[in-house]
C-alpha cells in the first residue's frame, strides 16, 4: 500500500502542476527523473505503465538539441524521420514500419497527436517542440485506445499547463552556423486563484545548405534547398469553473516558410560537391496550421471522471520544388502544390474510473472527419542535345525552355472533395487481482467512409514518355509531346504556375478519380502485469490495430493493413532509483501490409502479403553519481516480408527490362523492411562540474546504425553497376555540448555541435529516371537521396524568471 499511496501523490501532484509536478515526480537529485505520460488515457508514472513508451521534458529536449520529431530521432529506440521535398511533410517509422503515402487521404503509420488531439497530415510532424511539459513516443499498435493508423506506435507533444500561482515566464536565444537564429519565449499570468494564461512563441530560421551549381537557373535572392523559416505561438487558458470542473482552452499556430528539401547525387561525377546542384525550380514553401482545442475535465463523483477532448484545424500549402533536382541536365520536372486546403476536426468523450480501487476502467466515444481540397501540378520539359551544348558554352546558366520540334508536357492533379469520415467506440478496463498482479482486456471497433467527388487526373497531352537524347524512332506518345509551330517557347502542355487547365488547353480528357470506400474494423488487447517488488514492472500482452486503406490515382483502393502483436516487457528502478532499465521484446505480424512507390509522378498503392517484425529494445538512465548522467538505448530488430509478389522495377532497368513485360514476378519474402537496421544505439554521457559559483557539464552523445535497406519497394539487393544506392551503410553519428548554470539558476548558457564529425547519413534513395520520368536511356539510371543535416554548431542563452 505504500507503493499505492506514492504513486497516487504523484500523479495529483502531476494533475496540479504540469511540468513542474512532472519534474518534482523525481524523489531528490541524486535519482532519476519520474515523468508522467497519458499513454493508458491516465495519468501514470512512465515507469508504471505496461507499454513500451519513451518520455523527454522540455528541459531534456533542450539540453539534446531537439526542436521537432526529426530531431527527436536519437533519443527514441527504431524511430527514423524521412524528410520529403514536394509534400511539406515527413514519413515517420518505428521498428521499420512507416507509410510513404502523403496524398490527400493518405495516412501515417505512426499517429501524431499535440495535447491528445490526433493530426492526420504528415506536415502536422514537422510541427516545433517548444514549451512542453513532455513528450511521448509509444512503440507498437496502439489500436485500442489511439485507434486506426497507429500500428506502428503514436507520438504525443503535451504543452505546458498554465500555472494559477505565480507570474512566471522564459525566454531563449540560439545562434548557430548558416545564419541560423532561434528565438522563443513564454509568459504564464494567472488571473486569480482558478483563472490562468500561458502564451508561448518561438521562432527558427537558418540559410540552406545545398549550394546553386554551375547551371542553375534561379532568379537573385533565392533560398537554398534546406532553408528553413518557422514559427509557432500559443495561447492555453485554464478555467478552474468550480472544485469539480475545469477547463482549458488552446489555440496553436504553426507556420513554416522555408526552402524544403532536395534529392542529392548519390554517384556525383568527378569534382561535383555533394552539397550543391543544379537548380532551375527553386524551393518554396507556404504552410501554415492552425489549430482549436479545448480540453474539459469533470470529477463527476467519487468513483467517475468525465473528459471531452475537441478539436478543429486548418492546414493551408502552397509549395514548389525541383523533382529532378538537377540530375539530368536539360530536362526540367518541376512539381508544384497550387494550392491545398485540409480541414480536420475530432470530437472524443471519456468516461474514466476515479479513486484507487482494484477496477479501473475507461470508455469513450471518438468522432472525426477530414475534407481536404488541392491541386498539385508537375511540369516537365526538355531542351535537345545542342541547345545543352550550346547553353553550357555560353555561360553559367542552362536555359531548359523547349522550342518547336522539342519536349514539353504536364500533369495536374486537382483534389476537390475528398473526405473521411471516422466514428469509433471503445473500453479498456483492468482488475488488480491481489497487489502483485493485474490483467487488462479493451477492444475498439472504428467505421470510416473515405471517397473522392470529382478528382481529376490530368496528363497534358499524355502520360510522360520522353525520348532519350539521340532516339531516331519516336512513338505516338513522344510525337505528341513535341512542340509545335505557332505555340511560342514555351509549350501550352507546360500549365505554369497558376494556369487554367482546359481540355483544349492540355490537348487530353482527365481521369476519374472518383472512389467511396466504407469499411469497419475491430481491434483489441489483453495484456498481464505482474510488480515483484516496488520498483519493478512485468507485462505481456497481445494486442492488435489496422491501417486504414489508400484511396489512389484513379479511384483505386487498396484492403486496410491488419497487425497482431506480441510483446513482453520489464521495467526497472534500480540501485535505489539510481538507475532506470526498461526492456521489451516484441513479434509483430502483419497481414496485407500497406506499401507505396512513385514511378513516372504516379503514386502506387498496394498490399504486400504480409510481414513479421520481431526485436528487443533496451532504454536506460543511471546516476552513478549525482553529478554524472549516463543514459541510451539500443534496439535489435528482425524485420522482413514474408511473402510479397512484386517486380524489381531497379534491376529490370539496369538490364533493359520492363516490369509487366519482359521483367519477372518474384516473390521478395524474406527481404528486409525500409529503415529496420540489425542493430541501433544512442548513449548520452554528461558530468556537472563546479564552477565559478555553478556547474559546468561537458555533454557527449554517440549514435550507432548498423547499415539499412532506404528505398521504396521490397527488392534491397544491389542494383546491377549500381552498388549500395538502396543502402545506408553502417555509421556513427556524434553530438558534443558544454553548458554551463549558475547556482541561482538565473540562466544557461550553451555551445553545441550537431553532426561533429559530419557525417552524410542517407533517409530515403530514388533512381530518378523512373521516379520523375527522366528522358534516360532504356538502361541508364541516376541515383539520389536525401541526407541528413551536416555539421552545425551554435550557443544558446536561456533565462526564467
Amino acid at each position: 500500500m505504500k507503493t499505492l499511496n506514492k504513486t497516487t501523490l504523484a500523479l495529483c501532484l502531476a494533475a496540479l502542476g504540469g511540468e513542474a509536478a512532472a519534474q518534482a515526480a523525481a524523489q531528490d537529485p541524486g535519482t532519476m527523473e519520474r515523468i508522467v505520460v497519458t499513454a493508458n488515457r491516465r495519468d501514470q508514472l512512465v515507469q508504471d505503465t505496461p507499454l513500451a513508451v519513451s518520455a523527454f521534458t522540455q528541459e531534456t529536449l533542450q539540453n539534446n538539441q531537439v526542436k521537432d520529431l526529426a530531431s527527436l530521432t536519437a533519443l527514441v529506440p527504431s524511430l527514423v524521420v524521412e524528410p520529403h521535398s514536394d509534400s511539406g511533410g515527413v514519413h515517420v517509422y518505428l521498428r521499420g514500419v512507416g507509410s510513404a503515402n502523403h496524398t490527400e487521404l493518405g495516412d501515417p503509420a505512426v499517429a501524431f497527436y499535440v495535447d491528445g488531439i490526433y493530426l492526420p497530415r504528415p506536415q502536422g510532424a514537422t510541427a516545433l517542440m517548444y514549451d512542453l511539459a513532455h513528450v511521448e513516443v509509444a512503440r507498437g499498435p496502439q489500436g485500442t485506445l489511439s485507434g486506426r493508423n497507429a500500428t506502428a506506435g503514436a507520438v504525443n507533444l503535451v504543452s505546458a499547463a498554465p500555472n494559477t500561482t505565480k507570474t512566471m515566464g522564459a525566454v531563449s536565444v540560439t545562434a548557430g552556423d548558416y545564419h541560423r537564429i532561434q528565438t522563443q519565449g513564454m509568459i504564464n499570468l494567472p488571473f486569480g486563484d482558478n483563472l490562468a494564461l500561458r502564451v508561448a512563441a518561438i521562432k527558427d530560421s537558418h540559410d540552406g545548405y545545398v549550394d546553386f551549381a554551375r547551371g542553375s537557373n534561379v532568379p537573385p535572392g533565392a533560398d537554398k534547398y534546406g532553408a528553413q523559416d518557422q514559427a509557432g505561438a500559443r495561447a492555453t487558458l485554464l478555467w478552474k469553473i468550480t472544485p469539480a470542473l475545469r477547463a482549458t482552452f488552446i489555440a496553436d499556430y504553426y507556420e513554416d516558410k522555408g526552402a524544403g528539401n532536395v534529392y542529392l547525387a548519390q554517384e556525383p561525377v568527378a569534382g561535383q560537391d555533394r552539397w550543391s546542384a543544379v537548380i532551375d525550380t527553386p524551393g518554396t514553401l507556404d504552410q501554415s496550421i492552425m489549430t482549436y482545442k479545448t480540453k474539459w475535465n469533470w470529477a463527476a463523483t467519487d468513483w467517475l471522471d468525465v473528459q471531452y477532448l475537441g478539436s478543429w484545424s486548418r492546414l493551408k500549402r502552397s509549395n514548389a520544388s525541383d523533382a529532378d533536382a538537377g540530375l539530368y541536365l536539360g530536362f526540367k520536372a518541376e512539381n508544384r502544390t497550387e494550392w491545398g486546403q485540409f480541414d480536420s476536426h475530432s470530437n472524443e468523450l471519456q468516461l474514466r474510473s476515479a479513486g484507487a480501487g482494484p477496477v479501473q476502467w475507461v470508455a469513450g466515444l471518438f468522432e472525426f472527419g477530414e475534407n481536404n481540397r488541392i491541386r498539385f501540378d508537375i511540369d516537365r520539359s526538355q531542351i535537345s542535345e545542342a541547345a545543352l551544348r550550346q547553353d553550357l558554352a555560353a555561360g553559367n546558366v542552362i536555359f531548359v525552355r523547349p522550342t518547336v520540334g522539342e519536349y514539353a508536357s504536364a500533369m495536374s492533379f486537382i483534389q476537390g472533395d475528398r473526405q473521411l469520415k471516422s466514428k469509433a467506440v471503445f473500453a479498456q478496463g483492468s482488475y488488480d487481482v491481489n497487489e502483485q498482479y493485474k490483467v487488462t482486456a479493451g477492444a475498439r471497433y472504428t467505421k470510416d467512409h473515405k471517397f473522392d467527388r470529382g478528382g481529376q487526373n490530368w496528363a497534358c497531352p499524355n502520360w510522360p514518355d520522353n525520348a532519350p537524347r539521340g532516339a531516331a524512332v519516336l512513338t505516338p506518345n513522344q510525337l505528341a509531346q513535341l512542340v509545335t509551330p505557332g505555340t511560342g517557347l514555351i509549350n501550352t502542355h507546360n500549365i505554369g504556375p497558376g494556369g487554367a487547365v482546359t481540355v483544349a488547353g492540355c490537348g487530353n480528357t482527365p481521369g476519374d478519380n472518383t472512389a467511396d470506400l466504407e469499411y469497419g474494423q475491430a481491434t483489441w488487447l489483453g495484456r498481464v502485469e505482474y510488480k515483484p517488488a516496488r520498483d519493478i514492472l512485468a507485462f505481456a500482452s497481445v494486442t492488435t490495430g489496422f491501417h486504414s486503406p489508400a484511396i489512389g490515382d484513379g479511384g483505386a483502393t487498396t484492403k486496410p493493413e491488419k497487425l497482431t502483436s506480441y510483446e513482453i516487457g520489464f521495467k526497472s528502478d534500480l540501485l535505489n532509483r539510481t538507475l532506470t532499465l526498461n526492456l521489451d521484446a516484441f513479434w509483430m505480424k502483419y497481414k496485407d501490409k500497406l506499401e507505396s512507390q512513385v514511378v513516372n509522378n504516379t503514386l502506387q498503392n498496394f498490399n504486400a502479403a504480409g510481414a513479421t517484425v520481431k526485436g528487443i529494445e533496451a532504454e536506460f538512465a543511471w546516476r552513478p553519481v549525482p553529478a554524472a548522467r549516463i543514459s541510451g538505448n539500443a534496439t535489435w530488430l528482425r524485420a522482413a516480408y514474408d511473402s510479397f509478389l512484386s517486380c524489381d522495377i531497379d534491376a529490370a532497368r539496369a538490364n533493359g527490362q520492363v516490369c509487366g513485360t519482359t521483367a519477372p514476378t518474384e516473390d521478395v519474402g524474406g527481404s528486409v523492411l525500409k529503415h529496420a537496421p540489425r542493430f541501433a544505439t544512442t548513449v548520452m554521457g554528461e558530468y556537472d562540474f563546479a564552477v565559478a559559483g555553478g556547474r559546468l557539464t561537458p555533454r557527449l552523445q554517440a549514435h550507432y546504425e548498423t547499415k539499412a535497406f532506404i528505398a521504396a519497394g521490397a527488392f534491397n539487393r544491389d542494383v546491377p553497376g549500381h552498388p549500395g544506392v538502396k543502402q545506408q551503410p553502417a555509421y556513427t553519428t556524434l553530438d558534443v555540448s558544454l553548458r554551463y548554470e549558475p547556482a541561482n539558476k538565473a540562466y544557461t548558457a550553451e555551445l553545441f555541435v550537431n553532426n561533429a564529425t559530419d557525417k552524410e547519413v542517407k533517409y530515403d534513395a530514388v533512381e530518378v529516371c523512373t521516379q520523375v520520368g527522366a528522358p534516360c536511356q532504356p538502361n541508364q539510371q541516376i541515383w539520389a537521396a536525401y541526407y541528413n543535416q551536416p555539421r552545425t554548431l551554435g550557443a544558446r542563452l536561456s533565462m526564467k524568471f
